[in-house]
């Protein structure tokens, strides 16, 4: 545990009570007031133009009075190793966050209370709203939860200065709970906090949040375009009513969202009671969904795709439009491995295997047990083994006939990890050995007859000279040696 230390010489810490990427938490005893607090430290010196945004907004929330948010008793700086680093104090408050709620699955979590929680989250939201300031980094940790159900939000303004290091926090927010506008590196607004509170919803009811992937890149990548299960699919004791409600805070577009955190609360409240809603009313939307449905059994699967991408983007979830969407994607994935499967064939008949075999793969990504596409596999790198094998035996020839053994052995032991068993290749590489071993012979012969032609012409007998060399050029002709040509080149002359 860190060291005690007095801050400012006014606040004794006492104890660490909460730690993350962006800095600590302490239990404190302020001495002017008399009284224990939560002071928060920030880990790294923030830039100057996020200080002065903190400070700012800061001292907004400390002119505020309101129950769902928590106070900001004082702000400051203080110095440590070398470094100014910004505080701010608060009360310290009985209770645990949402996460803490969310991760033991407490079983007093019921949609009741989720809806309350949310609720009285969507009354601070409005308030700070209403005086200008956007939380940026909404998220269960940052939802307390008090043991009467009072609700605080907690760390507003501090996104300006979240660590870029940190796991999953991306441009003053963390990632699986930003708004797709965020992660395009537009400003953060209202209408971003309200993304930001329907992801916190959606994970409250089903503990499970709806972007949620094992990379960043797929997680981001999922906020802009996937449209996650609706939680009344996840969770039957929520009502299609208020899972409606959940997806249209989570609208892909800011201007399809809720106006106001007030219109989120009110909506919610309505659905609750089920109520009409006039935005949710199907009416209204059937003439789409039965356009859409219309091009779909046409077989304008892209037309449908669009008019139902557009209603997602909306936030609509309809029992018609999931199955709708369902037999969109089968549909298209059919058609999809179609083309594949038949490009693959056209592939394989040009001999372009591997290209085929990515064919393949592809449609085995979109269905594992496709019947035709792991025949046609079996099929295509049976005839790429054929066409290898062919392959190397053609090499192997070649090296042999250049007396190159060494490469026509490698050329036939390649073969074999193939077909271990293919008679021609065993039988070529029988030849290689006798050729080799008549080649060694040939050359030791050689190199001999020379000695002796020369030995006879050093001591003038011209005649057996001739006769040595004769036979030493017939037998260079019959086994050239093909690893020093002109060696056949010298004897000639000589």
């Amino acid at each position: 545990m860190p060291a005690k230390k007095k801050i400012k010489d006014r606040y004794d810490t006492l104890d660490v009570i909460g730690k993350g990427g962006m800095g600590l938490v302490y239990k404190a005893y302020d001495t002017v007031v008399q009284r224990e607090v939560a002071l928060k430290t920030l880990r790294d010196s923030p830039n100057k133009l996020a200080l002065d945004l903190f400070r700012k907004e800061c001292g907004v929330l400390a002119s505020m009075s309101h129950p769902n948010i928590v106070e900001i008793f004082d702000i400051g700086e203080f110095t440590e190793e070398g470094a100014v680093k910004p505080y701010f104090v608060m009360p310290l408050l009985p209770g645990v966050t949402l996460d803490h709620l969310i991760r033991t699955s407490s079983q007093r979590l019921t949609v009741e209370r989720s809806i309350e929680i949310i609720l009285q989250t969507c009354r601070g939201l409005h308030a700070a709203h209403e005086r200008g300031l956007v939380h940026r980094d909404l998220k269960p940790s940052n939802i307390f939860v008090m043991p009467d159900d009072a609700v605080k939000i907690i760390d507003f303004g501090v996104a300006h200065m979240a660590d870029h290091t940190a796991t999953m926090t991306v441009a003053g927010g963390t990632l699986p709970y930003m708004a797709p506008e965020q992660l395009e590196m537009k400003p953060a607004s209202p209408l971003s906090d309200i993304f930001s509170l329907g992801v916190v919803f959606y994970e409250t009811l089903t503990r499970r949040r709806p972007f949620d992937f094992p990379t960043e890149q797929e997680t981001a990548n999922a906020i802009v375009h996937l449209v996650p299960p609706a939680v009344s699919d996840l969770n039957p004791a929520v009502s299609q009513m208020v899972s409606r409600v959940i997806h249209k805070a989570m609208a892909k577009q800011p201007w399809n969202r809720f106006t106001t955190a007030k219109e989120f609360a009110d909506t919610l409240i309505k659905a609750q009671r089920n109520e009409t809603i006039e935005i949710f009313d199907t009416a209204r939307l059937q003439p789409r969904i039965q356009k859409a449905t219309k091009a779909y059994e046409s077989g304008n699967y892209q037309f449908a795709a669009e008019i139902l991408n557009e209603l997602e983007a909306e936030g609509h979830v309809e029992t018609t439009m999931t199955l709708l969407r369902r037999q969109l994607d089968q549909a298209v994935r059919q058609k999809t491995i179609g083309q594949l499967l038949e490009s693959a064939r056209t592939c394989m008949e040009e001999e372009e295997y591997l290209l085929a075999l990515q064919k393949i793969q592809e449609i085995l990504q979109l269905d594992p047990t496709n019947g035709a596409a792991l025949t046609l596999k079996s099929g295509i790198e049976t005839r790429r083994s054929e066409a290898k094998v062919d392959e190397w035996l053609k090499l192997a020839r070649q090296h042999l006939e250049n007396n190159a053994f060494s490469h026509a052995r490698d050329a036939l032991q390649n073969l074999l990890q193939l077909r271990p068993k293919d008679t021609g290749a065993l039988q070529m590489l029988s030849e290689v050995d006798r050729r080799e071993d008549q080649y060694v012979k040939a050359r030791q012969e050689k190199e001999q007859l020379y000695k002796q032609a020369l030995e006879a012409w050093q001591s003038g007998e011209m005649s057996s000279a001739l006769t040595k060399l004769e036979r030493l050029v017939d037998l260079d002709r019959r086994v050239p040696d093909t690893a020093a040509p002109d060696r056949g080149i010298s004897y000639q002359t000589f």
